[in-house]
């Protein structure tokens, strides 16, 4: 056993590789693999920027956070830098002779505790077309990703991550139906100050997200819906219901060997937290001075286009080459009482940056972001911020 233990040990150490920081494999095996596999890697991130503005959100271009005219607030210029995006992820893999292979997967990076600390991204078991645990959301598409700097990107995109038990059907070999329940979340307390009538409510029912999703060589498509019970008390501490809901169509489609397009646009009712310049943010419904909530209409989007420089192929491992994306979004919430004006929000977001993927693991990037936005009184205010990036890939 001490021989087998060491042998294990032995090749697991000699199993670092770009990808892979350590890899730990039994010695027995099953269905051609071994039974029990482990390995860890890490992703490190140093994150700068200069923002005209001095939003107070230092990890992306956020719309709601910009100041307006009706503020009158001076501009506050600033340059801050960290490495709160530096990544730890776990994985692991045990073969079984019934299930399949059931694989685990942790991740985490450092904005816990306002920066600096722990804080779980993703951990989950999936086995047998299930997944259990905290991971993306349905309503995620993770390939529509701009290939950017700011850490959220546009104002539109999707990347929520959530408790969830999913489940997946495979139709074919390159389409599938994803059926989740996940974990809700208030978030409509940003106008109750102005109605002392409606009181939050713990939510009780779980939301219902669903995804289609189909590949070619070329590119992919999906559409994804939410459905959502929101809840609240009302002045006599009724509990009362509202249900929204929304539809996100995002993708990817290469137009040739190098570049290629991402979009994405969603829209609905009450999923304002799905987006992630507004999740949190309290932008699911309003109080309509009558006692109750109004549920926030949002729609947006935004369209990318990758492109690399030279002659390298997105699937080329060649060293020391250049691309750049260059992104456009806009999205609109609708005041659903009209009163003072007919829109809460709207706002525009426009980047474009340069990656040098100087060697392997390594890359290095600069990005200018501008950002607009008006706020409940249709005030306008805008921002422009220089980001600039070192990645390193263990």
């Amino acid at each position: 056993m001490t021989k087998r233990l060491f042998i294990a040990l032995f090749i697991a150490f000699l199993s670092v590789s770009h990808g892979q920081l350590l890899t730990l494999t039994s010695v027995d095996s099953l269905n051609g693999k071994p039974v029990k596999e482990f390995y860890t890697t890490a992703w490190l991130k140093f994150s700068g920027f200069v923002d005209a503005e001095g939003i107070p959100n230092e990890s992306a271009m956020h719309l709601p956070s910009i100041p307006t005219e009706r503020d009158s607030a001076s501009a506050d210029p600033q340059f801050h830098a960290d490495l709160y995006q530096t990544r730890l992820m776990f994985v692991s893999k045990f073969q079984t002779k019934n299930m399949g292979e059931i694989f685990s997967y942790i991740e985490t990076d450092f904005y816990g505790g306002g920066g600096g600390g722990l804080r779980l991204r993703h951990a989950y078991v999936s086995f047998a077309n299930w997944r259990i645990g905290q991971a993306w959301s349905g309503f995620t598409d993770v390939e529509a990703w701009p290939n950017i700097t700011d850490f959220d990107g546009p104002a539109t995109g999707a990347w929520v991550r959530s408790a969830q038990i999913a489940y997946f059907i495979h139709l074919k070999q390159n389409a599938t139906i994803m059926l989740s329940v996940e974990s809700p979340t208030t978030d409509y307390g940003r106008y109750l100050f102005v109605d002392s009538l409606i009181k939050p409510a713990l939510q009780g029912i779980p939301d219902l997200v669903g995804h289609y999703e189909i590949r070619w060589p070329r590119g992919h498509f999906q559409i994804a819906t939410v459905g959502r019970v929101i809840e609240y008390k009302n002045v006599l501490h009724n509990r009362n219901y509202l249900i929204g809901g929304g539809t996100s169509i995002s993708g990817s489609l290469q137009v040739n060997k190098d570049d290629k397009f991402i979009y994405q646009v969603a829209g609905g009712k009450g999923i304002a937290r799905y987006l992630v310049s507004f999740g949190g943010g309290g932008w699911d419904a309003i109080p309509n001075h009558q006692g109750d909530l109004d549920l926030v209409p949002i729609a947006g989007g935004y369209l990318g286009y990758q492109h690399y420089w030279g002659k390298k192929s997105l699937e080329s491992l060649e060293e020391n080459h250049f691309s750049s994306t260059f992104v456009y979004g806009y999205v609109y919430l609708k005041n659903p009482i009209e009163t003072p004006k007919p829109s809460l929000l709207t706002g525009s977001y426009a980047s474009a940056n340069l990656y040098w993927h100087l060697s392997g693991p390594m890359q290095f990037a600069v990005e200018g972001i501008y950002g607009y936005r008006t706020d409940e009184y249709e005030s306008p205010g805008d921002d422009l911020r220089v980001q600039f990036i070192m990645e390193y890939n263990f």
